[in-house]
């Protein structure tokens, strides 16, 4: 009898085990969002920016509809053309008056992930580089899946010159205006971004996240 009792409380302990295995299971496959692959992705949701600009930035979130203005599409090429760095810090750090966007209590390096992270929604492929004050850099575009009939857009143009060369484009601070920079502001980084728009019908979009550190080469 003993033998028995003890039979089936092990069966039953096998059983309730499988069961909460199950359900630990079941609940990791059906994640709404994979896991972030950034900084800048952890804070846009851990602080709720996908209720209104959505998890793919098309300003379509589940909080968009009641909301005017409408959140920005960060996926409009014409939309983010217009929309600088700067104004974007801006809208993060202290609002927007009379729209929905609050301001955040974020860093200055958390604000800038952020928008690393929402320039990504409109390219279809990206890379990040690290530049010093007198260094020159030369990235090949195929690598970027891109035509060769293409058009760049750089923010902060009083930081970076950028020339394009076929399949090159050249990078390369404005030493002495980023020099001017580090010494007025005393930080010792300075973020921006190139963005290559393909020009056909179809054509895909890159973007260049430029970090160019007080340092020589």
């Amino acid at each position: 009898m003993k033998k028995l009792l003890f039979s089936l409380l092990l069966v039953l302990s096998f059983a309730v085990n499988a069961q909460a295995l199950t359900s630990v299971k079941g609940s990791v496959n059906v994640l709404p969002e994979p896991l972030p692959e950034s900084a800048g992705q952890l804070i846009y949701e851990e602080m709720g920016c996908p209720l209104c600009h959505g998890h793919q930035g098309g300003g379509d979130g589940f909080m968009s509809e009641g909301l005017t203005p409408k959140p920005r599409n960060f996926t409009d090429f014409e939309v983010m053309s217009r929309l600088s760095d700067m104004t974007m810090f801006q809208s993060i750090k202290n609002g927007i008056p009379q729209t929905a966007m609050p301001a955040w209590n974020l860093t200055d390096n958390q604000v800038n992930d952020v928008i690393d992270y929402i320039k990504t929604f409109l390219a279809d492929s990206q890379t990040t580089i690290g530049v010093c004050l007198n260094e020159k850099r030369t990235i090949d575009v195929r690598n970027l899946n891109l035509d060769k009939n293409y058009g760049v857009g750089i923010d902060r143009q009083q930081f970076l010159r950028v020339a394009s060369k076929g399949d090159q484009i050249v990078i390369e601070p404005k030493d002495m205006n980023v020099l001017r920079y580090f010494k007025k502001t005393h930080k010792k980084l300075i973020r921006t971004h190139v963005t290559l728009a393909g020009k056909g019908k179809n054509g895909n979009n890159a973007l260049i996240v430029v970090r160019i550190s007080d340092c020589l080469k």
